[in-house]
């Protein structure tokens, strides 16, 4: 492959101790290529695209360049139908060599030093339709004389077999030298030529806990092999600021605001802004009315939506619904808005956002006697108008409610699941739940979460009328239908929960009703957390909760990745409130090694289909960026963006990009964070409007 290097590459000195495998780019069909080796002159070296057919024909596509070829300018979008949707072409294509069974092995030139080379695989198909893996930027250059090498073996202790793909970073902690190796198929890594001096080396893979020591590189070479130990770290809780002098103990609000902070409002005249980075709390002006009980959502303009909910006036009678609307500005004041058309109120207001901004609200008691409707309407917060729409099968209140993937509207507590369908105004029945007595009339035991793959997912089950059912039960857009999931050693219902950038979902507190466990509890709460990884069905206990914390409770993911919460120690209003503590969870993720950063995004207001690039630091290999849309939280719902996306990153150097969706449905209008994603590792994230 490379003896005709020296006749078509000119060479560029960069002044680097070691080289380098990166990708880059997008790929278009199921093929990734990777490669395994030492990126070093007379080094062996063996590329694999993987997800090949044994009747498919492979080739490496071997290139000097990145930014033009015969064919044009680089990255090439290719036709149809010869390629498949999506396929682009990023290298300049000078050498083409068959790979067997998608493999390809050689050794690098011995005499050729420092200089680049770009390398896709293509895949072609029985039809003659062809697919193309991401690119891989081979920096190929020798080690610095005088500097030291790092070599080792990676291996599951559970096993004892070679683990793979396994991220090992060695680096100062001021990060002023960083290096990223990933470990191969035999689970052997490299470091070669690092300057000399005491270094951080760290292993890390998904679902096996991470391992950090310190190594001192000398001209010395070093071997240090990791034996891989299943997960096991649980993160921590600590105290970061106070809501005093108001305790949120009954009809609590939480919003995470387009600025990072935390809107925190139990009747909207004692209202709180957290900034979660300073620890500190200001307390903005009362609104005109009191009003708790309600729901809300972040609108498009930074404002905090607010409806429905009773008269402050008589705050336990849970009798005098109220029509209100209004909005906290982000300039710290408020404005009325027009009423719903629901005359006699909303108590404990349904609520979800389309697709388009608009907000759907639905059921909640009514006055004067808190019988619940079936009535629905929606508030276009554009023409700050309301109209009506078709009315729901069975009547309800605060139910757990999410916008799938394609556009419609799934709510579950009730006599049975529905489904909204925006298009027509029409509620339909969904097939029934596997434990489908969900303690209705009463409250709902359960929240929702619409996963990253379609599907969603309601989490608690109530031990007294479903002692047999399962805490997880998922719905498939596709049939209409649910199907039981897993559950873990301790069931409980009405928790907090959490989506984590990490695809896994946090599951905090509930209330374990009259079961025997011998988990601490205070009137059947419990601060036992769990998380739940919805691909696999597995549950995994973490960090107790510092409080006992019932469903009053609101709890929602911040910018830097940790989950906060407060409120809610006034237990079954019977003890408490015991604390106006802000508590924040570091999960296992924020301690797995060193994070990406973020910077310099090319716009914080992009539109769907949209290129967004940002600066990455340390330059570390990005594997997804993750959109996540802000929560707004109160009991076991949730007004925001029900939203995580995971999106494939093109990278080269420090700078990576990502193309938003195009799809309404898949990527409503609204406020999200943008995680970028070392494997399960995340940056703190960029707060990013999409619109239309």
């Amino acid at each position: 492959m490379f003896a005709t290097i020296a006749t078509l590459l000119l060479l560029s000195p960069i002044a680097l101790a070691q080289g380098s495998a990166t990708n880059f780019g997008t790929s278009c069909g199921n093929s990734q290529l990777s490669f395994q080796g030492i990126a070093s002159p007379g080094e062996a070296f063996t590329l694999t695209a993987s997800n090949v057919q044994n009747s498919d024909v492979v080739t490496l596509i071997v290139g000097f360049d990145n930014t033009t070829s015969q064919f044009g300018a680089l990255p090439l979008t290719l036709p149809n139908p010869q390629w498949s949707p999506g396929c682009v072409l990023y290298t300049s294509a000078e050498i083409r060599l068959p790979m067997i069974n998608g493999v390809y092995s050689a050794i690098l030139p011995p005499q050729l030093d420092n200089y680049h080379v770009y390398l896709q695989a293509r895949i072609e198909d029985l039809s003659g339709v062809s697919s193309m893996t991401q690119a891989i930027d081979l920096f190929v250059i020798s080690p610095l004389p005088g500097n030291g090498d790092v070599t080792g073996r990676t291996r599951f202790s559970t096993s004892g077999l070679p683990a793979s793909n396994v991220r090992l970073t060695l680096f100062t902690p001021d990060l002023s030298e960083f290096y990223e190796r990933r470990s191969d198929a035999n689970g052997d890594y490299s470091f070669l030529g690092i300057p000399s001096g005491t270094y951080q080396l760290g292993s890390a893979l998904r679902d096996w806990d991470y391992q950090q020591r310190t190594v001192i590189i000398s001209s010395t070479p070093l071997v240090e092999d990791f034996d891989l130990l299943e997960e096991s770290a649980v993160g921590f809780w600590s105290v970061i600021g106070s809501t005093a002098p108001q305790n949120l103990d009954a009809s609590d609000i939480a919003v995470l605001r387009s600025d990072g902070s935390v809107f925190f409002c139990h009747d909207t005249t004692d209202s709180i802004l957290f900034d979660p980075i300073t620890g500190i709390s200001t307390f903005p002006p009362s609104s005109s009315s009191e009003q708790g009980c309600m729901n809300g959502s972040l609108l498009a303009d930074g404002s905090v939506f607010l409806a429905g909910g009773q008269d402050g006036s008589d705050p336990g009678s849970f009798r005098d619904a109220i029509p209100w609307a209004k909005k906290f500005r982000t300039d710290g004041t408020w404005q009325d808005l027009p009423d719903m058309l629901a005359p006699a109120g909303r108590w404990y207001p349904g609520l979800t956002r389309l697709a388009d901004g608009r907000l759907l609200l639905f059921g909640g008691g009514t006055a004067p006697s808190a019988v619940r409707t079936n009535t629905s309407e929606i508030f276009d917060p554009a023409t700050e108008t309301w109209s009506t729409t078709g009315s729901m099968g069975s009547a309800n209140e605060f139910a757990p409610s999410v916008l799938l993937h394609d556009g419609r509207v799934l709510r579950t507590w009730g006599t049975d699941p529905e489904v909204y369908d925006p298009s027509t105004g029409i509620w339909s029945a969904t097939g029934g739940l596997t434990a489908p007595n969900r303690s209705f009339p009463g409250h709902s035991d359960h929240s929702i979460v619409q996963l990253t793959d379609g599907r969603a997912v309601i989490l608690g089950i109530n031990t007294l009328s479903q002692p047999g059912g399962p805490m997880s039960e998922f719905f498939d857009p596709s049939s209409n239908t649910w199907s039981a999931g897993s559950s873990p050693d301790l069931k409980r219902m009405q928790g907090e929960v959490v989506y984590l950038p990490d695809g896994r979902i946090f599951y905090g507190a509930g209330d374990i009703q009259n079961q025997v466990t011998a988990e601490p509890d205070l009137l059947g709460i419990v601060r036992r957390c769990d998380l739940f990884q919805p691909a696999t069905g597995v549950w995994r206990q973490v960090a107790d909760m510092l409080n006992y914390r019932e469903y009053h409770a609101v709890t929602l993911l911040l910018p830097d990745a940790r989950v906060i919460t407060t409120g809610g120690t006034t237990i079954k209003f019977q003890t408490g409130p015991t604390t106006s503590d802000i508590d924040a969870w570091s999960p296992p993720y924020l301690s797995r090694g060193v994070r990406p950063s973020l910077s310099n995004a090319s716009t914080t207001t992009p539109t769907r289909g949209t290129t967004l690039s940002a600066d990455v630091f340390p330059q570390t290999s990005i594997t997804s960026m993750v959109l996540m849309g802000l929560q707004t939280t109160t009991h076991w719902v949730d007004g925001g963006i029900p939203r995580r996306l995971e999106l494939p990153v093109n990278q080269i150097g420090s700078q990576v990009s990502v193309t938003l969706p195009t799809d309404a449905n898949l990527l409503p209008v609204g406020w999200y964070m943008m995680f970028a994603m070392v494997d399960d590792i995340p940056s703190d994230a960029i707060i990013v409007r999409v619109d239309p």
